[in-house]
């Protein structure tokens, strides 16, 4: 796990600087300081620009999960559409069918009807007959027979009539009541029928509402990405440029700080390559260099061996110290000039994070002599405090993997 965030690179670059020189000049202190007061400002440029590019791309982000989220429920929502109106279509077949059903019940009872009152005037005609021979108007009924076997069956086939008829009438009562059942059941399936097709229409209609809102707010949501989006392409035009003016503003710091750098580079002070461990054997590397690291995407310049705090800390070479001080990006930090090798390369070694330090600057040190001890000073995050030791090795004053040259 990375205990170092080594985020500001200007900062960086500005230590490299000052620990290059122990005493620089007036003009060459404000020269430094109008560069470091650049890369600085440079920086929280770029860290706020970076930001906003963030924030505009998490609210497309969000944005985004919205437009998926409302076009999910459109598609649900016509799924219903759909189903509704395959069940709309049914429910008026059925209540058409109902309708006509219902339709011809009463057109069926109707008629039976008429048959019965046909068949009631057929039978109050007899009544009358009857009353009338019952009532003295026989004579007249009488002196309209022909012969001796119509007078002598008359009443038998009124009487009989009367009971076919009685008969008759029975019948069209029943079948007439079988006939209005029918109709009532008919007609509760059409109400039924009705009812359902209101409800389906009632549905159809909260959906067709609920899409026409949701379409609504899916305009909305794509005119909203829309701007989101510009406004995003213009921040990244804006977070290039700013990236730009950083990196060029640690570099012109870089170079000068090299420049400042060779200073230290007295043709007596030779460097033998024989390094040893900064921090006691074995100690573990939680964090390598050239991992990712830094605003500008650049990467870790140094190697981090997390350790207890207090823990002492090594001179890896011979050398002289050219630096021993505090800074907001690497704390309490040393650095050391071993001075040119033989490869005609001259090396450099840098201590941060320290708790304290234990050398001054102009001091002369020997390898494996005890420098400063483990802290947690200036920019650093991670478990225990973040206490390490962050090493880093410049050659000829660019940074370059430690752990090629110097043990642990």
């Amino acid at each position: 796990m990375r205990l170092c965030l080594l985020r500001r690179r200007a900062a960086a670059l500005a230590l490299a600087l000052l620990l290059a020189v122990p005493a620089l000049p007036a003009r060459a202190a404000t020269r430094q300081q109008e560069l470091q007061q650049r890369a600085d400002q440079a920086r929280e440029d770029y860290e706020e620009a970076t930001r906003q590019q963030k924030d505009a791309e998490q609210q497309i982000d969000s944005t985004q999960e919205t437009i998926s989220s409302i076009e999910g429920r459109v598609s649900e929502v016509e799924a219903q559409l759909s189903s509704v109106y395959t069940a709309l279509q049914q429910a008026r077949a059925e209540l058409d069918a109902a309708n006509g059903e219902a339709e011809a019940a009463r057109n069926a009872l109707a008629a039976k009807q008429a048959e019965f009152d046909a068949r009631m005037e057929v039978a109050r005609d007899q009544l009358l007959a009857m009353q009338q021979l019952q009532s003295g108007g026989g004579i007249q009924l009488l002196s309209q027979v022909s012969n001796l076997f119509q007078l002598l069956t008359f009443d038998e086939v009124l009487e009989s009539l009367t009971a076919r008829n009685d008969q008759l009438l029975s019948e069209l009562n029943d079948q007439a009541a079988q006939l209005d059942a029918q109709r009532q059941a008919a007609e509760a399936a059409a109400e039924q029928a009705r009812q359902a097709q209101a409800r389906l229409e009632e549905n159809q209609a909260a959906l067709n509402a609920t899409s026409g809102q949701l379409a609504t707010a899916l305009q909305d949501a794509n005119s909203a990405l829309t701007r989101q989006q510009a406004e995003a392409q213009a921040l990244a035009q804006v977070t290039e440029e700013a990236r730009r003016a950083y990196q060029q503003a640690t570099a012109e710091l870089d170079a000068y700080a090299r420049q400042q750098n060779d200073r230290y580079s007295t043709p007596d002070l030779t460097c033998s390559l024989d390094f040893g461990p900064a921090l006691a054997a074995g100690t573990r590397i939680s964090c390598n260099y050239g991992d990712p690291d830094g605003i500008d995407g650049s990467h870790h310049n140094g190697t981090d061996f997390p350790a207890a705090g207090g823990t002492p800390i090594y001179a890896v070479a011979d050398g002289v110290v050219s630096a021993a001080r505090s800074m907001p990006s690497y704390g309490n930090c040393v650095q050391i000039s071993h001075g040119t090798a033989d490869d005609g390369r001259n090396y450099a070694t840098l201590y941060a994070h320290m708790s304290s330090f234990t050398v001054s600057e102009g001091q002369t040190v020997t390898k494996g002599q005890v420098i400063g001890y483990v802290g947690n000073t200036g920019d650093v995050v991670g478990a225990n405090g973040g206490y390490h030791l962050h090493l880093e090795l410049r050659i000829n004053g660019s940074r370059t993997n430690a752990m090629q040259y110097i043990p642990h």
